[in-house]
């Protein structure tokens, strides 16, 4: 019997060398297929992932423009409301200046009341202008018609008959001084400023209206008590006449309205007459300046 040939172990191991470098190839492919697909995979996510992020970000970006976009409108709004709002009480001043012009006109931011003294200053003031004193009718603190007051005597004037008590214990009146001149000055109150500086130069001019052989007189409504204070604190030497009632005062015209701090009152205007022998006024000074008014009635009697 015939033997079949064997094959040969070269032949064999070609062919099962031959197998494994397919076998390789082949695996390297779909290696190299699965790693291209990975890629791919990857690529893709990778644009999808950027994709997303650039939507995203567009979202975000319109989104911040759209909230911008509001919050201007708002601001632009607020700006128009207040804009709007300011001409409204532009145009409302505007339209109403009446109320602005009852404080213009107002009477009481003129009122001198801010810059009166004070109360002591005041009250001398009062006295010192011959206000009615305390205790004094109404018909005295208030003004009277015009026609009760009749101006000053002037020269050539007769004297009205008068007698009026003295702090020297005498009582003077027209007959009483007839064939002598003299002069009767009328003054607001004792111990005031005005009137205080007013009797001490008549005081000491008094040599020299003696010499002119001119009596001195002063009158007031001050009581003979206030009188004798006030010739004794500065050593007066000539009689002060007491007119209570201010009747003498009136008939010599030295009695009127004087207004103080927008107020009106009734009160002895300074006043001074020089009577001749004859009983008739020789001169008259009213209203008086106090300063260099005893000088000014000194010469007009003809003293030095």
């Amino acid at each position: 019997m015939a033997r079949t040939p064997r094959p040969s172990k070269t032949a064999s191991s070609k062919k099962a060398s031959a197998k494994k470098a397919s076998s390789k190839k082949a695996s390297s492919k779909k290696a190299s297929s699965k790693k291209a697909s990975s890629k791919k995979a990857s690529s893709k996510k990778a644009s999808s992932k950027k994709a997303s992020s650039k939507k995203a970000s567009s979202k975000k970006a319109s989104s911040k423009k759209a909230s911008s976009k509001k919050a201007s409108s708002k601001k632009a709004s607020a700006k128009k409301a207040s804009a709007k709002k300011a001409s409204a009480k532009k145009a409302s001043s505007k339209k109403a200046p009446a109320k602005k012009a009852p404080a213009k006109k107002a009477p009481a931011k003129k009122a001198p009341a801010k810059k009166a003294p004070p109360a002591s200053e005041q009250l001398a003031l009062v006295m010192d202008m011959g206000s009615a004193p305390t205790g004094a009718t109404a018909a005295e603190q208030t003004p009277a018609a015009a026609e009760e007051f009749r101006g000053p005597l002037q020269p050539g004037d007769a004297v009205p008959d008068f007698s009026l008590e003295a702090d020297d214990g005498q009582t003077y009146s027209r007959s009483s001084l007839a064939g002598q001149r003299f002069v009767l000055y009328f003054y607001p109150k004792d111990d005031t400023p005005g009137c205080t500086v007013e009797a001490c130069d008549f005081r000491d001019r008094g040599a020299s209206f003696v010499a002119a052989e001119v009596k001195v007189l002063g009158v007031s409504g001050d009581s003979l008590k206030s009188h004798g204070r006030f010739r004794d604190k500065y050593q007066l030497d000539f009689p002060l006449l007491t007119d209570p009632d201010r009747a003498v005062t009136r008939a010599f015209g030295a009695l009127g309205e004087k207004k103080m701090y927008g107020k009106t009152r009734v009160g002895i205007i300074r006043s001074t007459f020089v009577v001749g022998p004859d009983g008739t006024v020789e001169r008259t000074f009213s209203p008086v300046k106090v300063a260099g008014h005893a000088a000014a009635v000194l010469e007009a009697v003809g003293g030095s």
